[in-house]
């Protein structure tokens, strides 16, 4: 990518965004091979692998993945001060190869499955200009506006993902004492609802005020977001949350809309609960999902803080009308300050009912993470 070509495309947009005068001698911005000492450039990323051991009540295998809970990938910052009152700037970020690696039992003879993705995939890439009082525009593949607002998280425990069935990639409920496969999938039944993810959109942040924080987002088709935020303090107690609600045009997709609100006590007790749901249009279903943790920080050791948590997802009507799928998972995930990475460690217990009480085989995993940042 090019930044030179970039900044040049979107300087019209930033000009028309700025109220305050050019900052005097300001220089185009160039392309980081020039070594503009305009523009500023920050790579970073992390290195992530996982062990992750699971039984569907018939079959057992220890799979060698990549992270389940968040990928390996790389990202390249740009900043740069376009005028007095604002500021441009430009995230790239792409997953690594192995980030999309996926994972099965045999549903015939043979060996279970385990597959390696080679292709990098792109999780942002966009421009955005930010006014020191009128807040912030965004232009390009990046989180729409209610992306993230079901993973409101005051802890280092990242339970957010990680108590999730969606680590799972393709393992299937069995039945009976036979094991046979279902064609279900536990990343299926379930979702975290968490907005409308990543997109080509045009999305604007508004300054926060009191702690609470406005965004929308549109997408090409139509679609669109709203979400609210808040993040404060009181009486020895943080507090982070929000609500959004999106009205998805693509593919008749219905309305979509949630919120999550964590907690955490200056002692280092912390808890989160959250809800979302959606209609889908056609289906007869109306699929939504309840999340609810506890757990305690602490730092029992020189190497960092230690957290310990306990989640639970309830999801309904995700994929089959009147299917119910519960995850419930304990671990505990240790900072290591020095290195500024972590390791965590997580045992789940996944089960699936339906409306003719099938006899479905609960799932139960456990899961090993390393993260390195660089």
């Amino acid at each position: 990518m090019d930044i030179k070509t970039v900044l040049k495309t979107s300087v019209a947009a930033g000009a028309l965004f700025a109220l305050a005068a050019p900052v005097a001698g300001v220089a185009e911005a160039g392309g980081i091979k020039q070594k503009n000492s305009k523009i500023d450039l920050t790579v970073s990323g992390q290195i992530v692998r996982g062990l992750l051991y699971a039984d569907d009540g018939d079959n057992s295998q220890l799979f060698n993945v990549d992270g389940r809970t968040t990928g390996t990938r790389v990202r390249y910052i740009v900043s740069g001060q376009l005028t007095e009152s604002v500021k441009v700037g430009g995230l790239i970020e792409h997953d690594v190869g192995q980030s999309n690696d996926s994972f099965s039992f045999a549903t015939t003879t043979g060996n279970d499955s385990s597959a390696d993705s080679t292709a990098f995939g792109i999780r942002h890439h966009f421009v955005s200009f930010t006014h020191k009082s009128m807040g912030k525009l965004s232009l390009g593949q990046t989180n729409t506006a209610s992306n993230g607002i079901m993973e409101h998280k005051l802890d280092t425990s990242g339970s957010t993902v990680l108590g999730g069935a969606t680590t799972l990639s393709n393992i299937q409920f069995t039945t009976g004492a036979n094991g046979a496969f279902t064609g279900l999938t536990a990343a299926g039944e379930t979702s975290t609802f968490d907005g409308l993810s990543r997109d080509d959109v045009i999305r604007y942040d508004t300054p926060k005020f009191a702690g609470f924080g406005l965004a929308t987002s549109m997408q090409d088709e139509g679609t669109f977001d709203v979400a609210l935020r808040y993040s404060g303090s009181f009486a020895g107690i943080k507090i982070k949350g929000g609500a959004y609600y999106a009205n998805v045009e693509a593919g008749g997709g219905g309305q979509q809309g949630g919120g999550s609100v964590a907690f955490m006590h200056s002692s280092g007790l912390h808890a989160r609960v959250g809800y979302a749901g959606s209609t889908a249009e056609g289906t007869g279903r109306s699929p939504s999902v309840t999340l609810a943790s506890v757990g305690y920080q602490g730092k029992f050791s020189s190497l960092g803080s230690t957290n310990i948590f306990f989640d639970w997802y309830g999801a309904e009507d995700v994929a089959v009308a009147g299917n119910e799928m519960d995850t419930y998972s304990v671990g505990v995930v240790q900072k290591l300050d020095s290195i500024g990475s972590e390791m965590s460690l997580m045992y789940s217990k996944h089960t699936l009912d339906d409306t003719a009480n099938s006899d479905y085989n609960d799932i139960d995993t456990v899961y090993f993470q390393t993260k390195l940042n660089f």
